[in-house]
């Protein structure tokens, strides 16, 4: 029938005809595959309710492939292959992910694009003239002949601070400058980023920093500098080969590299003594560290200790699995507030021996009971006095002990402390100044819900908001209020709001170390970890904290760390 031209086909009515022409179809066996291409009946007599649906969407059909077509051209100028690189290229430079952008917004990613471009080129020009002359440089530096304001590399310009300022001993900068001459032609030990995480971007956290304090030790190197060749491309194991090259007689483990990023006072030559010790065949038992070790905690340390760990949590680490608990436990507890301090160390032993001996108690509890003991026993505590000032009174219970307790009486007495905190923080709420990183606001598609939503993450800076978080989140984030209150750490409140229904949804809580701007945690609901939640949201969220993490300078811990699983 194909032979029927619409105007003489005697099977169609003026309407279907006007439809088809409507469809820019030629054919009746045209119109036919095109129905059943999308989803229609064949028949060629058709209400006008029907051709108004068939009419929409072909509208809607031809609008998506003219916006695909559009999308192609737009990845084409951005010179990217695929949707999933446009996207990812959207959120590392903070235009959102969404794929149904204006012609404005398109022009203005090209133009971004265009000025990336630009600095890369600048930049590897900059540092394809600095890798050219930068070992005359350096000797240049070290002979006093550069004044800093001369210097345009930050790597360069902390040399500078660090010969001239920060190493007293001639023979420290003669090891300095001799480590950096044979290290300058490999790129990844001639850098500032952030070498620990958990460290954050302290100064000292860097490569330049850490071959100064290599150099402090040169009167324990056991070869020549000039000896040492990278096998690898990673500059971690490439500074923990240097430094096992230069000071190890013995196995070292990798987590006690971090020691030499810490900087070169007296904590830090501390902990690289450890490093020493061991490498020149100590046991870790008798070097000068902050707990005490049994023989079977000091092998656990040397064999298994994580490499991501920082030596003292390392440390930590060792004594639960010396102790008899397993890994998931001796991670949460190195996720508590143990993690990072050791005072009353035979105290809190007992605490530990108490983890240990009861297996069955969920470890998604361990940082909660930490936190209530630590506050019962050791935090002295705010009370108002009739002139209105505020005097620091004794712990509410400074005799506390592990005696006795079992898990069901020593949760019970978590739970009323946080009821407590959560009715004190309503009553009398506190409030306290923001740390000064600023928060986040991104907008995208929810796909799955078809709404437009927007995420946000907030500082939190009262009371008693501080307490919301926790009822609505389900855990013991209350109880920082002293240490939102004098500084040290910041609590951070992710949520997502959805536009269509209006509603809003908490997601994450997270954890700042403000002074190492470091993101220590990051909770979902009921304590659970993003990548590893119950909600879809809660790994979503960890791209927008990705996202803030990298617009605000903060470091945190990977996407597969031990820190992002669940507990």
């Amino acid at each position: 029938m194909s032979e029927y031209s619409l105007s003489s086909d005697p099977r169609l009515s003026a309407p279907m005809r006007r439809h088809m022409r409507s469809l820019h179809l030629a054919t009746v066996e045209a119109y036919r595959t095109w129905c059943r291409e999308h989803g229609f009946n064949a028949r060629l007599n058709k209400t006008l309710a029907q051709r108004r649906r068939e009419l929409a969407t072909a509208r809607k059909t031809s609008d998506r492939h003219q916006k695909d077509a559009e999308l192609k051209a737009h990845l084409a100028a951005l010179g990217l292959g695929s949707v999933e690189a446009y996207q990812a290229w959207c959120r590392e430079n903070g235009t959102g992910d969404g794929l149904q952008k204006s012609k404005a917004q398109r022009q203005q990613e090209i133009r971004l694009n265009q000025q990336l471009q630009n600095r890369s080129f600048s930049a590897r020009s900059t540092a394809s003239q600095h890798k050219r002359r930068r070992k005359g440089t350096l000797s240049r530096i070290a002979a006093g002949q550069v004044d800093e304001r001369e210097l345009t590399s930050p790597a360069l310009l902390r040399v500078h601070q660090l010969y001239h300022q920060g190493l007293d001993d001639p023979a420290d900068r003669a090891a300095f400058l001799e480590l950096l001459l044979h290290v300058e032609k490999h790129r990844r030990l001639f850098h500032l980023k952030p070498v620990v995480p958990q460290y954050g971007p302290m100064p000292e956290n860097n490569f330049v920093d850490g071959l100064a304090a290599l150099a402090t030790w040169h009167g324990h190197w056991k070869r020549d500098v000039e000896d040492w060749r990278p096998e690898s491309h990673n500059g971690r194991r490439q500074y923990g080969a240097l430094a096992r090259h230069l000071l190890a007689e013995y196995d070292v483990p990798a987590c006690m590299d971090t020691a030499f990023f810490t900087g070169l006072g007296g904590q830090a030559r501390r902990r690289q003594g450890w490093f020493i010790h061991v490498a020149e065949g100590g046991n870790i038992r008798k070097a000068d560290i902050p707990l005490r070790l049994t023989k079977r905690m000091a092998h656990e340390f040397t064999v298994s200790s994580p490499a991501g760990f920082d030596v003292e949590t390392a440390l930590r680490w060792s004594q639960v699995i010396g102790m008899g608990g397993d890994e998931m436990l001796a991670e949460a507890v190195c996720d508590s507030t143990l993690g990072a301090r050791f005072e009353d160390g035979t105290f809190w032993e007992s605490v530990l021996h108490f983890f240990v001996n009861n297996p069955m108690l969920d470890v998604a509890h361990v940082g909660p009971i930490v936190d209530y003991i630590q506050h019962q026993r050791f935090a002295r505590q705010e009370r108002q006095n009739p002139d209105g000032g505020v005097d620091l009174v004794d712990p509410p219970e400074p005799d506390f002990t592990m005696k006795g307790r079992t898990p069901e009486s020593i949760l019970r007495r978590v739970a009323t402390w946080h009821r407590t905190l959560s009715k004190r923080a309503t009553k009398e709420p506190r409030t306290w100044d923001s740390c000064g990183v600023n928060g986040l606001t991104w907008v995208d598609e929810d796909e799955r819900a078809g709404e437009i939503r927007t995420w946000r993450i907030e500082e939190v800076l009262n009371s008693r908001d501080l307490s919301y978080e926790g009822k609505t989140m389900k855990h013991c984030v209350a109880s920082y209020v002293q240490s939102c209150a004098n500084g040290s750490k910041s609590i951070w409140s992710m949520k997502v709001e959805y536009m269509g229904s209006g509603t809003t949804r908490h997601v994450l809580t997270i954890e700042l170390f403000n002074n190492k701007r470091y993101i220590r945690q990051v909770r979902g609901r009921s304590n659970s970890r993003p990548m590893d939640a119950h909600s879809g949201r809660a790994q979503e969220g960890w791209d927008i904290l990705v996202a803030w993490a990298k617009q605000e300078g903060l470091t945190l811990p990977v996407a597969k760390s031990a820190a992002m699983r669940r507990v």
